[in-house]
């Protein structure tokens, strides 16, 4: 008989704390910093979305488009981090473009069952072409655990910006059927490319029917990004815009720009999008951090009053 191994993979639960308490969906959601021809795709053997009971079994799946270095990670609502691929029984994490992996491997004796709290699980793929991300394989157990997840996933945006590395991204919930409300996403231009929690979900504009809750928006136009939160009710319609153009509101249009490109913005301590970005703040100053592997970190305070543009150099640190 297989070992069944509880996959308790709980958030936003409605019954207990959940790990937006602590962090964001900015915090956690990795969205991809830069285009590459390296993707990954990630899917449970029910389509994204669906409900789980606890007991039921549960087979995870992932396909690159090129040979690469595959983790997989997945967050619980006692607030840490998870490694599911590579563990204890699939320790390799090289995989060959094109081929279909499952997470249990049937070669191996276990099975991946779902147990509780109920909520919402998020599981996040990350696949580079070299070996740059290289989670402990366990010794003891199946999979390995990360402490301190939200801080993890800051650091992990920070080593993987500017290197070609691909996220996919999926989600279930557990023990119950959420509510859900309309959410219409429209751009000025119209045609920018939409991430919903780290999922690509097509082109604007365009309506999804999205579970109650906080959610992140990404959207790309012209190698641009703006990221927006927002919240759904249910039964509810909803709208999100952004405006690549400059636009004179309560809120103004702030552009940075790096050189090179891929730096992560920091606003008042939270990253708010990956040069070059537009990030919309109200009147007022504020601390900007400018990070960038291998090159130096720069810290200044800004004064916004109008629609502004900044732009920074950075310099490569020796080693």
């Amino acid at each position: 008989m297989k070992r069944a191994l509880l996959f308790t993979l709980a958030m936003m639960s409605v019954l207990v704390v959940s790990l937006y308490a602590d962090a964001s969906v900015q915090d956690i959601i990795i969205t991809p910093t830069q285009p590459s021809s390296l993707t990954i795709s990630v899917w449970t053997d029910r389509p994204a979305g669906a409900t789980y009971y606890p007991g039921d079994n549960i087979h995870i799946y992932f396909k690159t488009s090129q040979n690469a270095y595959v983790t997989i990670y997945d967050y619980t609502t006692d607030g840490n981090v998870r490694v599911i691929f590579p563990n204890f029984f699939q320790r390799d994490n090289f995989v060959r473009g094109g081929m279909v992996y499952v997470i249990p491997n049937p070669n191996y004796d276990y099975n991946l069952t779902v147990s509780g709290p109920n909520g919402r699980e998020i599981i996040e793929a990350i696949a580079s072409t070299t070996p740059v991300i290289q989670p402990p394989v366990p010794s003891n157990k199946a999979f390995g655990e990360i402490p301190d997840g939200p801080n993890y996933l800051q650091k992990l945006k920070l080593d993987i910006t500017g290197k070609t590395v691909a996220v996919g991204v999926t989600y279930f919930y557990v023990g119950f059927v959420p509510s859900t409300g309309i959410v219409h996403f429209e751009s000025q231009p119209a045609g920018a490319t939409l991430y919903v929690d780290g999922i690509y979900e097509g082109i604007t504009p365009l309506d999804l029917q999205l579970a109650e809750g906080d959610h992140l928006a990404v959207f790309w136009y012209n190698n641009t990004n703006i990221s927006k939160t927002f919240h759904v009710n249910p039964n509810t319609y909803n709208t999100v815009r952004v405006s690549f153009y400059p636009q004179q509101s309560a809120n103004f249009s702030v552009n940075f720009n790096t050189s090179p490109s891929g730096a992560m913005i920091f606003v008042n301590g939270r990253m708010l999008g990956i040069s070059p970005c537009v990030v919309n703040l109200a009147a007022g100053s504020y601390q900007i951090t400018i990070v960038k592997p291998d090159y130096s970190t720069i810290v200044t305070q800004i004064s916004v009053n109008q629609n502004q543009n900044f732009n920074f150099n950075l310099y490569r640190l020796s080693f």
